[in-house]
């Protein structure tokens, strides 16, 4: 977005030029016509801390870029004409918007979602940024070279937990790491593929050996396991509860590999995950414990108000025309009504207008 910085406020300038008056804009319409546009979509003006609005209105205004060339012929007024050259730069950080889009559409459209959703999206996004930094365009390769170096920072943190996420949708299992990983990695990808088995695996033992602990107390002398000798000196007491263990470590070591080993479920539409694993408690009872706690982990901490807003959290000029020290008066007002306890924060009229704002 701050690479394109000119040329979208150029076409920022032509939507707003074209609907300046309705002559304008119907001279416009007419060289549509002319040139054969055929597109039903209205020109739009995008909210300049909105970036998806960025989006629809470059999308938009690509499908009449043949009018807007025309137009400058016809009209000596109109100054935001676009070079050849930024058109170009225009379409293909368009098509870059898109993906972004699409993939926070996904991931905001629902207040439901479990982290098997992510590991697919952000692949997709990896495979692309690798494609973008191949272009033979310098303009668009620097761009994607600078945007795969923070994605870079962030892909080294978080990619093995979306992956583990992943493997425990049972649809996926470690198949859909093998698919992406050998696009991504090429050569190294089974290096980069027994990572993730590693730590899957590694993850698993941890719930195992807490489930153990827990089961424990059952096995310890002077619980719920019955004497076998009158003895208090019994010898084998120690032996009972190495049995134990060894047993226990034994039947959870195969939960995963019995997981794993299985045919993948089918894919359709209708799929719950958290369903799938309450059905299969019982069968994998310390995979579903995991599965519950690491399918649960949110994305992002940010607020889905908040995917598509570069702006932050800040009242300024495009968000309210309010004079500071009011807009101060409502900011501090909230943050009060929501520090009081429940019992005590006024249902008013008063609240719910300070919450809208």
């Amino acid at each position: 977005m701050e690479a394109l910085r000119e040329v979208t406020q150029k076409i920022r300038g032509s939507v707003r030029y074209v609907k300046s008056s309705q002559a304008t804009h119907g001279k416009f319409n007419e060289i549509s016509q002319q040139v054969g546009i055929s597109s039903q979509k209205t020109l739009v003006l995008d909210s300049p801390i909105h970036w998806n609005t960025t989006y629809f209105m470059l999308e938009t205004a690509l499908e009449y870029k043949s009018a807007f060339s025309l137009l400058q012929e016809h009209d000596p007024a109109y100054s935001s004409a676009l070079t050849d050259a930024e058109w170009e730069w225009s379409s293909s950080i368009t098509s870059y918007l898109k993906l972004f889009v699409e993939i926070t559409n996904v991931f905001s459209g629902n207040k439901c979602m479990t982290a098997n959703i992510y590991f697919p999206e952000i692949c997709d996004v990896h495979i692309q940024l690798i494609e973008w930094c191949k272009s033979t365009n310098d303009f668009l390769s620097s761009i994607a070279l600078k945007m795969k170096a923070k994605f870079d920072k962030y892909w080294s943190k978080c990619s093995l937990a979306l992956a583990v996420a992943a493997i425990l949708d049972p649809r996926f299992k470690m198949k859909l790491v093998e698919y992406y990983y050998s696009q991504i990695y090429g050569s190294t990808a089974l290096d980069r593929i027994k990572e993730v088995s590693d730590g899957i695996k590694e993850l698993f033992n941890a719930y195992s050996i807490c489930s153990t602990l827990v089961d424990q107390g059952s096995a310890l002398p002077g619980n719920s396991l019955p004497s076998t000798s009158s003895d208090s000196r019994d010898r084998l007491k120690g032996f009972d509860k190495f049995l134990h263990e060894t047993s226990q470590t034994q039947s959870v070591a195969s939960d995963l590999d019995k997981y794993l080993e299985e045919p993948v479920f089918p894919r359709n539409c209708d799929f719950n995950i958290l369903n799938w694993w309450k059905v299969h408690r019982p069968r994998y009872p310390i995979l579903a414990m995991m599965a519950r706690d690491v399918l649960g982990t949110p994305m992002s901490t940010v607020a889905p108000e908040l995917a598509f807003s570069i702006g932050g959290r800040v009242l300024d000029s495009h968000r309210s025309s309010l004079n500071p020290d009011t807009r101060q008066a409502l900011i501090c007002a909230r943050d009060w009504l929501r520090g009081e306890p429940e019992e005590h924060n006024p249902s008013s009229a008063l609240a719910l207008y300070l919450e809208a704002s």
